[in-house]
This record gives C-alpha cells, sequence and structure tokens, in this order.
C-alpha cells in the first residue's frame, strides 16, 4: 500500500495506433485518397476563376430602402438563372402581404443592362413574369419607386391591376 504510484507519459498505448481501435482498410484507402486529391488541388491557383459584375456590387440597399415606403424591405436574393446557374437580384418585400416585386438583370453578369421583374407571392408560393421590362437598372429602379404605393395597394387588396398590365388577378 506504501509504494508510490507512478504517472507515465508519452505515446498511446500500441493497441491505439493498432489492432482494436484502427480503421478499417477501405476507410484508410479512401482518407488517403482523400487527402492525395486534397494535396493536388492545392497547388492549383486562382487563374481560372473569373469575376462577374453583380447586383450587389452596384446597387446600395440601404439607400434605396430609405427611398421606400416604412412597410418595404430592399434587400439581395440569389436564384436561378437559365442552365442552373446563379443571379443575383433585388427583391422589394411588402412584409405585411408578403408580396415580392424582383428586378432580375435579363444577362447574368450584366446587372445594369435591360431588366425583367417577377411578382413573387410568398403566401401562395407562386412566382409570375410581370409584362413589362426595362432598358436599365436605373430605369427599372425608377419605375418600381414610382410605382411602389400603387404596388402597396394592390397587395393589401384594395387594388385590381398590377402598374404592369398585369391584370390576371386570379393568379396572384
Amino acid at each position: 500500500m506504501d509504494e508510490p504510484i507512478e504517472t507515465t507519459r508519452g505515446a498511446l498505448p500500441q493497441e491505439r495506433s493498432s489492432g482494436r481501435f484502427a480503421a478499417p482498410d477501405g476507410l484508410r484507402d479512401l482518407v488517403e485518397r482523400l487527402l492525395d486529391w486534397l494535396r493536388s488541388r492545392a497547388g492549383s491557383d486562382l487563374a481560372a476563376v473569373s469575376t462577374a459584375t453583380t447586383m450587389r456590387n452596384v446597387v446600395d440597399t440601404d439607400a434605396l430602402a430609405d427611398r421606400t415606403p416604412p412597410k418595404w424591405d430592399v434587400r439581395h436574393d440569389m436564384v436561378t438563372y437559365g442552365n442552373g446557374t446563379l443571379t443575383d437580384v433585388l427583391v422589394f418585400r411588402h412584409g405585411p402581404s408578403r408580396q415580392e416585386l424582383v428586378v432580375m438583370p435579363e444577362r447574368n453578369t450584366n446587372p445594369e443592362g435591360e431588366i425583367s421583374f417577377y411578382h413573387t407571392d410568398r403566401n401562395r408560393g407562386v412566382r409570375h413574369l410581370l409584362s413589362i421590362g426595362a432598358d436599365s437598372l436605373t430605369a427599372a429602379l425608377g419605375y418600381i419607386l414610382e410605382r411602389i404605393g400603387r404596388f402597396e395597394q394592390l397587395f393589401a387588396g384594395r387594388g385590381t391591376e398590377l402598374p404592369s398590365g398585369y391584370t390576371d388577378t386570379a393568379d396572384l
């Protein structure tokens, strides 16, 4: 009883590095292949990466939100474009009605060019392409800001026609 207890420090016991704690050979091979692939990718450089201008680069949503009525929120969002690529869009959301106006560039990498408009009803989970467009982002934002009160009336149930001429209210 009077013998001192010695604590040992150093390497883990042998059975931890092989034996009952060892990984199966298949898992070990998989990890080795994964590590080899990661090492080969580490040598690649960023020369193959291209840059693109998006809505986030050209639209200050905070400044735009200052020009919209209080019940409206302005934000960026990502949506699929064409064959599954992503594009950055601008969303004007009317909080009380959960309705949105989406401003989307016609060409993914040219946000200041031609613009399409979508109406999204978050309550019903539907989105419609509106029958209007704009030649530029400046014109599109001007259109929305001039007519945002009319959109709000429509979304609140006090209007019957979108300012764009899109009149199929049964789909709204």
